[in-house]
C-alpha cells in the first residue's frame, strides 16, 4: 500500500474522521470484509471504501443530532419544506451544501432527525450518559501482536466505565435488533471496541447500543453487550479467530479469495417445502 499512514497508540479525540479512515489499521469493518475473503479486505485496503449511501448519510446525521447537536447545522443541511432535488433551486442547493462537505436531508428527513433525537433525550439511560462528563468520536489506536488495530467509539462515558454507538435501524425491539445484530456482526463491533479499550485503559467498560427506529414512531433503545452473554463469547471468538486470519495474510503475503471453482448446492428453502428463502438484506445502518 502506498501513502501508509501510521497512526500513534492512544485514545484520540478530535480526530476528524477522514484523519481517522486514513489509518492503516486493523478495524471492525476491516474484519467485515475479511470475513467475506481475504480478497475483499485487501481490494479495500488497496483502493479504499465506496461513497457513503443515503440511510448512511441519514445514520450520521442522526448520530449528530443526538451526541453532538451544536455542529448539526455546520455538517447537515436539510431542505426548505417544499424543495424537490430536482429543480434547479434544489441542485443548487446540493452543490452548496456539497461544496461545505454536509449531509443533504430532505425537509422530512430533517423532521424525522428531529423526532429521533428528541425520543433519545427522553430514553433515561441516553439522558444519564449525555448528563455526565463524556466525549464523542473518540478514535483508539492500540497494539495486538505486533499489528495496529483501532475503532472510533461514538460515545465513552469514563466515569461510568461505559462506551456506546449510535445505530439507525428498522426496529428497536429485542427481537427486531437481535437479527439486525446477527446479520451485521455488531457483537463482534462491540467485542472489539471493547478489547481495544481495555488494553488502552487498563479497565473493563461496558458496551451499549443507542439504537433509533428510523420510521414512525421513531422510538429509541439501549441495548447492551453483556460479558456473560452467549453472543459476547461468540463475538470474542470470532475476533480472535479473524485476527489471527489476519495476521496469516501478511506473513504469507496472500489475500485468497472463495477458490477456484465449486459444486452447486442449493439452498435448504429451494429444496425443503418447509423452510422460506432468507429475507433480503438492507443497507447496513449506522
Amino acid at each position: 500500500m502506498s501513502d501508509t499512514i501510521i497512526p500513534k497508540v492512544g485514545l484520540w479525540p478530535d480526530v476528524p474522521p477522514e484523519v481517522y479512515h486514513s489509518w492503516q489499521a486493523l478495524s471492525n469493518s476491516w474484519m467485515s470484509k475479511l470475513n467475506i475473503s481475504p480478497a475483499h479486505l485487501y481490494d479495500l485496503m488497496e483502493n479504499g471504501g465506496t461513497p457513503s449511501t443515503k440511510d448512511q448519510d441519514f445514520g450520521t446525521a442522526v448520530h449528530c443530532k443526538v451526541l453532538e447537536p451544536a455542529f448539526y447545522e455546520t455538517r447537515v443541511a436539510v431542505r426548505p419544506e417544499g424543495q424537490s432535488g430536482a429543480t434547479k433551486e434544489g441542485k443548487a442547493f446540493k452543490r452548496q451544501a456539497t461544496t461545505a462537505h454536509k449531509i443533504v436531508l430532505s425537509h422530512t428527513e430533517g423532521r424525522w432527525c428531529d423526532a429521533i433525537a428528541c425520543r433519545a433525550k427522553a430514553n433515561r439511560l441516553v439522558r444519564v450518559m449525555l448528563d455526565m462528563p463524556h466525549q464523542t468520536e473518540v478514535s483508539l489506536v492500540w497494539e495486538r501482536d505486533g499489528f495496529l488495530c483501532k475503532a472510533r467509539a461514538d460515545l465513552m462515558v469514563p466515569g461510568a466505565f461505559v462506551a456506546a454507538d449510535i445505530k439507525t435501524t428498522r426496529s428497536v425491539g429485542p427481537k427486531g435488533f437481535a437479527t439486525q445484530v446477527a446479520r451485521y456482526r455488531y457483537h463482534c463491533q462491540a467485542a472489539w471496541y471493547l478489547d481495544g479499550i481495555q488494553r488502552l485503559t487498563g479497565k473493563l467498560w461496558d458496551f451499549q447500543f443507542i439504537v433509533c427506529e428510523k420510521s414512525r414512531p421513531f422510538l429509541v433503545t439501549v441495548h447492551q453487550l453483556a460479558r456473560d452473554s452467549p453472543a459476547y463469547r461468540l463475538a470474542v471468538a470470532e475476533c480472535d479467530r479473524l485476527f489471527d486470519l489476519y495476521k496469516q495474510c501478511w506473513e504469507k503475503r496472500a489475500w485468497p479469495g472463495y477458490g477456484d471453482s465449486f459444486t452447486i448446492e442449493l439452498p435448504d428453502w429451494a429444496v425443503n417445502e418447509t423452510s422460506e428463502p432468507e429475507p433480503e438484506v438492507e443497507e447496513e445502518q449506522w
